[in-house]
């Protein structure tokens, strides 16, 4: 939607536009703060409940599926029935989500916990991006998003130190005080925004949005279930069948549709189906890092959380800086020459990487942390405009819906599949050395600390494959990017937009 469409509702208290910008900047700093914090926390949710694995899994997984099922509906019922009202219903859920959490006397509470608040999470993200738009035009406009993309950026890069200072401080409920907190002050002072809306909003796509949903859950349970149950067992060959069969009835309700949650011609743009696949790839280099690591350094090394969540910071520090020097680095060079480019820096740090085992020191890490971290910051600072601007205007929002929508499949995906693979590998590398393979396999994922050479090996082992995917992934967007990329390309009846046209496109889209 354009902005000057957008409907402002009269406020008794109207807060100033940059109290708007702060309130809704710091609940998205709370959302990545709570994705990674959670892998900081699972050694200490592991000493304190001892569950199977599959159900310390969930603790990541049921806030990622959600997140990333539900944005798109979010999306729309905020242009219906107010971006304030769906912002509040988010926020709150999120921060009474994480206050549960925080108090889960058990790990069937803090898995249903952190799954409601993976949905209040992603209404709080959708509705407030769309809040900040309607209180910002033109070149305030873009400022404001700069601002609330630095808030996101600095709640990935410094939430697993956060998360670390957290546990080490008050335990590993401490991870979800924070957010918790947040998110209720957050709450608590959202009636002062402004109530805008779209009165010539969709209505919600409800076959799409179940389908999709339900089809993405199945997927989801089947790989983290897949170690436990067996890969061949009627429950997880049923649940990717059900996968499969909800993803066609998404295909057909999407091209029935008046409305449809999915432009499914989109998917014939070369250039905007590239630019996905890029971030899609990234995801299997990201989410291994944030969540896996922090429990390898526990079992492995024996590191504290504070210790683990500092190591991660030279990789997310220049995630976080990088996107600073990406715009003057984009006068210098074309955009596929600088995603083609950052993709290698990833690639190469994944595959560097690789030296990780049993008492390397953090001098060793440090290149290759930092390789992959510069890499990945400057895929941050152009991945969403370069979506946006390669299809045509009027289908801006709509593209960067379903961009992200890919993403963040893509991060869900990559953390139950690389939990599942660190846990079957394991497993399978520790079968005739030791006693009881699964249950030393159970600990090692828990985090809980190993003095057994096989162990240690094994899950090194295991955790090497997940690193080389992530590489291998990142490397073969390359040739890719390359060619979508290449100037005057056609993308369907779309010639590859100017940069003017991609500063107009990711307006439309923002203002959405």
């Amino acid at each position: 939607m354009n902005a000057q469409t957008s409907l402002q509702l009269p406020s008794r208290r109207q807060l100033p536009s940059w109290v708007t910008l702060l309130l809704v900047s710091l609940a998205v700093f709370n959302i990545p703060v709570a994705l990674t914090g959670a892998g900081v926390a699972l050694p200490g949710v592991a000493e304190a409940f001892h569950p199977s694995t599959q159900l310390l899994q969930w603790v990541v997984v049921g806030y990622n599926v959600m997140f990333a099922s539900l944005m798109l509906a979010f999306g729309t019922l905020a242009d219906r029935v107010g971006r304030r009202r769906i912002f509040r219903f988010g926020i709150t859920l999120f921060g009474v989500a994480a206050a549960v959490a925080t108090f889960a006397p058990s790990i069937i509470v803090l898995d249903i916990a952190r799954a409601v608040g993976g949905i209040g999470a992603s209404a709080a993200l959708t509705a407030g991006s769309t809040l900040v738009a309607a209180r910002f035009h033109g070149p305030a406009r873009v400022r404001a998003f700069g601002l609330f993309g630095t808030a996101l950026g600095a709640g990935l890069a410094f939430g697993p130190l956060i998360s670390g200072v957290m546990v080490s401080a008050l335990g590993w409920r401490g991870v979800f005080a924070v957010p918790a907190a947040v998110g209720l002050l957050v709450a608590a002072l959202s009636p002062l925004l402004s109530e805008s809306r779209n009165p010539s909003a969709q209505r919600l796509d409800w076959p799409g949005t179940l389908t999709f949903s339900t089809g993405l859950f199945l997927f989801i349970f089947a790989l983290v279930e897949g170690p436990a149950f067996g890969w061949a067992s009627p429950l997880v060959l049923g649940s990717f069948a059900g996968f499969a069969a909800l993803m066609a009835l998404f295909w057909v309700a999407e091209k029935h549709q008046r409305a449809p949650m999915f432009d499914l011609s989109l998917l014939r743009h070369s250039r905007f189906m590239g630019i996905s696949a890029t971030a899609m790839a990234l995801a299997f280099s990201l989410l291994p890092l944030l969540v896996l690591l922090p429990t390898y350094f526990s079992a492995v090394e024996g590191y504290s959380a504070l210790h683990s969540g500092g190591i991660l910071v030279l990789f997310t520090t220049p995630m976080l800086l990088m996107p600073l020097f990406a715009t003057h680095m984009s006068r210098l060079m074309p955009l596929r020459t600088q995603l083609a480019g950052a993709m290698t820096l990833v690639a190469a740090g994944m595959a560097w990487l690789s030296v990780i085992g049993p008492g390397v020191g953090l001098g060793t890490l440090a290149g290759p942390l930092l390789l992959a971290g510069f890499g990945y910051g400057v895929t941050l600072a152009v991945l969403d405009g370069a979506a946006v601007s390669s299809v045509e205007l009027d289908r801006a929002g709509m593209a960067a819906g379903m961009f992200n929508a890919f993403r963040l499949t893509a991060d869900t995906a990559a953390a139950a599949i690389g939990g599942s693979l660190l846990i079957s590998i394991t497993a399978a590398r520790l079968a005739g050395k030791v006693a009881s393979p699964d249950k030393v396999t159970e600990d090692l994922n828990g985090g809980v600390r190993t003095t057994l050479p096989a162990a240690s090996e094994a899950f090194t082992g295991a955790l090497h494959v997940v690193i080389w995917i992530g590489a291998a992934l990142a490397l073969a967007t390359v040739p890719v990017l390359l060619r979508t990329l290449r100037p005057h390309v056609q993308a369907g009846r779309l010639v590859a937009a100017s940069a003017p046209h991609a500063q107009e496109a990711r307006e439309a889209d923002l203002a959405r």
